[in-house]
């Protein structure tokens, strides 16, 4: 079978000899790219254009909002001012399954007041509010809410649960899983708060301790195993009160809490490790007074903003009891003492604010102590009173109430004129309906503001987006004519389907492969080439590439003599003169010759080793066995 010459030389360019060779550079090929990502320049101006806007929308926003947050707490503070600083609550105790109902209950009680009869006597004891028997947790907690926002805005806050032990202190501080007390109530309401705060950042770190006997106790650090009737009270923890007033508790461990579970993780391991002990009233009264305080850090969003510290106690204190009734002895005996003790001072102290008093005795109690900065100027406290309804405990119910007495910082209901009181629950009544206005405004500037926040955001990452594709797309086509003709070296074209050969396998089509002989006739023609001048040396050494890779059709006599002559001559001639000499010709034959020459295509002649001679030579894909 025939193949012409202009298929062999595609086939030339391919064998196994030339890939060996200096690879030809390949012809650039043109590329055509389209860019379906990036934004047109018009478009992408009005994207930056829209950014500004909202940029200037959101900062126009925020100012509104801060302007309403500033009402809104200035509202607040009159409402709290005009209610009192100082608020006291009482909570009656439901009888309990295992308590006998008297016929006539000794403890009668309102909206505002609580009477007592006891021995034909008869005494009325006023308060902010009073919940009844049926009163929910929610109840409780919606009354307590107004003052957190108060903790969020700047201010110390402190709540405190007071009352004889077995009264339900416990209960409205901490709940259960089903009914949530106070605190928890308190923490999660205060991460809710401070979400909706589009204009400070807010974060919080939480702190438990205990006062044991007049000890400080780290209720949140890891326990140390203690040896055998060991104090395990003491605890290495000091109050320190600094230039600004503020009082830091020196050694007192600080967790950060990020969110309302972390939160009320640590809230319930603090309260695991609390002392208890057993009394005649209760199996398991609290012996101490149990502090949890948030750490409030608010700071604003500008550049240089300040950040404002705050404090929010919530303070479940220990049961105050009559001793004898009780029935403590030994070490139980000390802890009812202590806990008077310190509530006595508490009291002394809350009467000293109210009565504006120069010298207040703050150092009476580690507990006052420890509330100095949350009781005085610009704090708010809130008291919740808990007494039982029970006949055997009017004696205990006195004595809390009585207690109270000292602690309300506003005047009595009764010492008020009808005229003064309508005045004042009107104007209470118009601050309420202010507060609920400014809420709402800033509710909807609220919403509009996470609107244009989302909306810039969504562009700002579109933007961002197509800008980072642009410059990819830009620097891919600065590379890319060097990474196509890596691509199109490494892929095949059409062409190709010819000649395949996998680099990985090193597999040659069998056609191509050469013959025993064929490798013996180029091991042969090398050594001869070398040998030879470097004028023959080229023409020889094109002659045998052509041989070994196409393996030539030999089969005429005269074609195989050219062949022998092509090798014979030019060694005969280079050994007689030592130098080639060039073939001396005449000019007609070398014009006719050069005529034959350009009549006959190049890529039809194939040229030996004699200068004298020219043929034709016909390719066959044959193998050089068929010499022989």
């Amino acid at each position: 079978m025939l193949i012409s010459a202009e298929k062999e030389e595609i086939l030339i360019s391919q064998s196994p000899v030339s890939s060996m060779s200096v690879p030809e550079s390949p012809q650039p090929v043109p590329l055509v790219y389209t860019d379906v990502t990036v934004v047109p320049e018009h478009e992408r101006n009005e994207l930056e254009k829209s950014i500004s806007s909202l940029e200037g929308e959101v900062l126009e926003l925020k100012s509104k909002l801060k302007s309403l947050d500033e009402k809104r707490k200035e509202v607040l503070n009159k409402i709290i001012d005009t209610k009192g600083s100082i608020r006291v609550f009482c909570r009656v105790r439901p009888f309990l399954l295992t308590e006998r109902r008297p016929i006539r209950e000794p403890v009668s009680f309102g909206s505002d007041n609580v009477v007592v009869r006891s021995a034909g006597v008869r005494k009325e004891f006023e308060f902010d509010k009073v919940f009844h028997q049926s009163a929910t947790q929610e109840d409780v907690f919606g009354e307590v809410k107004p003052i957190l926002r108060s903790a969020l805005d700047g201010h110390n806050v402190c709540v405190l649960a007071y009352g004889q032990t077995g009264t339900g202190k416990t209960f409205t501080m901490d709940g259960t899983n089903e009914q949530p007390g106070l605190a928890p109530r308190a923490i999660k309401e205060l991460f809710n708060e401070a979400s909706m705060d589009h204009t400070h950042l807010v974060t919080f770190t939480m702190s438990m301790l205990e006062i044991y006997m007049g000890n400080l106790k780290d209720l949140l650090s890891a326990r140390q195993p203690l040896r055998f009737n060991e104090a395990s009270t003491k605890c290495n923890l000091n109050i320190q009160v600094d230039s600004k007033g503020s009082v830091e508790i020196e050694g007192l461990t600080e967790v950060e809490v990020p969110d309302f579970t972390k939160a009320r993780w640590w809230y319930n391991k603090g309260r695991r490790v609390r002392s208890t002990s057993w009394t005649n009233v209760n199996e398991a009264s609290s012996r101490s007074h149990c502090l949890t305080r948030i750490t409030i850090f608010r700071r604003g969003d500008g550049v240089g903003s300040k950040t404002e510290v705050s404090k929010l106690w919530m303070i479940d204190l220990g049961g105050s009891e009559r001793l004898l009734k009780t029935g403590a002895i030994g070490q139980t005996l000390d802890e009812g003492r202590a806990i008077n003790l310190s509530l006595s001072a508490l009291g002394d102290v809350i009467a000293a604010l109210r009565r504006k008093k120069g010298h207040v005795p703050y150092r009476n109690s580690k507990l006052t102590q420890i509330l100095k900065d949350s009781l005085g100027t610009r704090s708010k406290v809130l008291m919740l009173v808990h007494i039982s309804p029970r006949d055997e405990d009017v004696g205990e119910t006195i004595c809390s109430l009585s207690f109270t007495k000292r602690a309300r910082a506003i005047e009595s209901n009764r010492g008020l004129t009808d005229e003064l009181r309508k005045l004042r629950e009107k104007k209470i009544s118009e601050l309420e309906e202010e507060m609920r206005d400014t809420q709402e405004s800033c509710k909807k500037i609220i919403t509009r503001l996470q609107e244009a926040e989302c909306l810039l955001s969504d562009n700002k990452k579109l933007l961002r987006t197509t800008h980072e594709k642009y410059e990819e797309d830009i620097e891919e086509k600065l590379l890319s004519p060097i990474n196509h003709l890596k691509e199109s070296d490494a892929t095949p074209k059409s062409s190709d389907k010819l000649v395949k050969i996998s680099k990985s396998s090193g597999y040659v089509p069998r056609f191509m492969t050469s013959t025993v002989t064929s490798r013996l006739r180029q091991t042969m023609s090398e050594k001869e080439i070398n040998a030879r001048p470097q004028s023959i040396r080229s023409v020889a050494k094109t002659l045998t590439q052509l041989s070994t890779s196409q393996s030539l059709s030999l089969s005429d006599s005269r074609s195989r003599g050219l062949l022998r002559r092509s090798y014979t001559k030019p060694l005969q001639a280079a050994a007689n003169s030592g130098t080639p000499e060039t073939p001396k010709r005449d000019a007609k034959d070398t014009s006719l010759q050069r005529k034959n020459i350009s009549d006959t295509p190049k890529s039809k002649m194939v040229t030996s080793s004699d200068p004298n001679v020219r043929a034709k030579l016909c390719y066959h894909r044959r193998r050089m066995s068929s010499l022989t």
